[in-house]
């Protein structure tokens, strides 16, 4: 697998597994859905999901995964 679909389906598999994990927790306590209960689940989620983050080289692009509340980035 190349490290670009690799960084794109780390990057997918976290945004939707927050997103659901929050929307679970959020309809546990509100019964009929509205709008925010879509909304803030799509919030969290980015705001918790690593950017992917291309870095070019002279060697070719390096792909790796950035958190917003880290300087850190993760190499795939």
């Amino acid at each position: 697998m190349s490290p670009r679909f690799k960084m794109l389906g780390i990057h997918v598999i976290i945004f939707l597994s927050v997103f659901l994990l929050v929307r679970y927790i959020m309809m546990q306590f509100i019964v009929d859905p509205t709008f925010w209960t879509t909304l803030i689940p799509v919030g969290v989620a980015w705001l918790i999901a690593p950017r992917p983050h291309v870095t070019q080289l002279q060697s070719g692009k390096e792909y790796g995964l950035k958190f917003l509340f880290g300087k850190k980035v993760m190499k795939m």
